[in-house]
C-alpha cells in the first residue's frame, strides 16, 4: 500500500511540475514528423523516436525531479521516514516508464508496428534502466549543469551501440549483451525471435546492475542529509 502511494504521489508530483504536458507536446511533434515521413521508413524513425525520447527521457526528467526534490528539501523528509530505498527507487522508476510506454505505443501505432508487447517490454526496461542511470546521477550532483555533464557518459555508452546496431553497421548476436542494443532490438522488431530471450536476460541483468548501484547512491545521498541510510 505504501508502495503504491509512492507512486501515485511521483506521478501527481510529475503531472504538477508539466512532465505530462511536456510529454504531451513533444508527442504531438513526433506524431507530426511521422506523418511527414515515407511509409517504408516509418517503423526506422519511429524506433529512433521512441529509443531516444520516451525510453531515455526518463534520465533526464528524472535528474529534474531529484534535483526539484533536494532544493525542496523533501529528501531530508523521506530520509528519516519508513520509506525503504527499494520502494523510493522504484516508484519513480515506474511511474516514468508508464508514462514512456504509453507514448512509445502512441508513436508505434502511427508507425504501423505490429509487435505492441515486445515493444512495451523494449521501452519499459530501458525506461527503468535509464531512470536508475539518472537517479544514480542526480544524487551526486547538486546543480543542472552538473547533472547535464554527468549524464554525458550515459547517453554515449547506451546510444551510440544501440544506432550501429540498429543501422547494421555492428550485427552479432554477441552485441545483444549491450543494453541499448537488446532494447532496440525489441523495439524496431527481430527477424530472429529465438533472440528475444537473450534480449530480455540481458536488459535484466543490467537493470539489476543499474538498481544496485543506484540504490547505494541512493543510500549515501539520504545519510549526508541525515537519514539512516542502513535502514532505508
Amino acid at each position: 500500500m505504501r508502495f503504491l502511494c509512492l507512486v501515485l504521489g511521483d506521478t501527481r508530483f510529475q503531472f504538477r511540475y508539466g512532465f505530462y504536458l511536456l510529454y504531451a507536446f513533444l508527442t504531438l511533434v513526433y506524431l507530426l514528423v511521422l506523418s511527414l515521413v515515407p511509409v517504408e521508413s516509418k517503423a526506422v524513425v519511429a524506433t529512433i523516436l521512441i529509443f531516444s525520447d520516451p525510453a531515455a527521457m526518463g534520465l533526464f526528467f528524472m535528474g529534474a525531479i531529484v534535483l526539484l526534490e533536494k532544493s525542496q528539501r523533501v529528501q531530508a523528509s523521506l530520509a528519516v521516514s519508513p520509506v525503504k530505498l527499494w520502494e523510493y527507487i522504484l516508484s519513480k522508476g515506474i511511474s516514468l516508464s508508464v508514462i514512456g510506454c504509453i507514448v512509445s505505443l502512441v508513436l508505434a501505432c502511427m508507425a504501423g508496428m505490429s509487435d505492441l508487447f515486445l515493444l512495451s517490454v523494449g521501452v519499459f526496461a530501458s525506461s527503468m534502466l535509464f531512470s536508475c542511470c539518472g537517479l544514480f546521477t542526480a544524487m551526486r550532483t547538486d546543480t543542472l549543469n552538473g547533472f547535464m555533464l554527468a549524464s554525458v557518459p550515459f547517453e554515449i555508452l547506451i546510444f551510440i551501440p544501440a544506432m550501429l546496431n540498429l543501422f547494421g553497421m555492428v550485427r552479432s548476436p554477441w552485441t545483444l549483451l549491450h543494453p541499448g542494443v537488446a532494447a532496440i532490438a525489441l523495439i524496431g522488431g527481430l527477424d530472429d525471435t529465438g533472440l528475444i530471450l537473450s534480449c530480455i536476460l540481458s536488459l535484466a541483468a543490467w537493470n539489476i546492475l543499474a538498481f544496485l548501484l543506484c540504490r547505494r547512491s541512493v543510500e549515501d545521498g539520504f545519510a549526508r542529509i541525515g537519514g539512516e541510510g542502513g535502514r532505508l
